[in-house]
């Protein structure tokens, strides 16, 4: 049985944010395998985050520029705010750590506040 989108949403951010982005991009595919659309979209976002993490990381900077600019797609055509998740704040993140400038761990749970009734 699919995970619910919420569920795999909160788990993937929790496990980003303790910097396992492997295991963050494990959870939203869950969701990922079953949302169309614009959930669709932010989930590949959010995964492509992670990998372009995974890949900086390691010391690859040209893979890591090369999925954050992906995330960047994926996110351009979403609201700012969508699903609790601040899309323009990542939206503004995602070009410095695509450039090396911003060394800090990403926190998205700064970015993530789940409201009743968002879209």
């Amino acid at each position: 049985m699919p995970r619910r989108f919420p569920d795999c949403l909160s788990e993937g951010v929790t496990l980003f944010d303790a910097g396992a982005f492997h295991a963050a991009h494990e959870a939203w595919e869950h969701a990922w395998l079953v949302e169309k659309g614009p959930r669709r979209l932010l989930l590949q976002g959010l995964i492509l985050v992670a990998a372009g993490w995974l890949k900086r990381d390691a010391g690859n900077g040209a893979g890591a520029r090369t999925l954050f600019s992906r995330a960047l797609d994926r996110l351009a055509s979403l609201p700012a705010r969508y699903e609790g998740v601040d899309v323009e704040g990542l939206r503004q993140v995602i070009p410095r750590w695509r450039e090396g400038e911003d060394s800090d761990r990403p926190m998205l749970a700064r970015l993530v506040e789940p409201e009743e009734g968002d879209v």
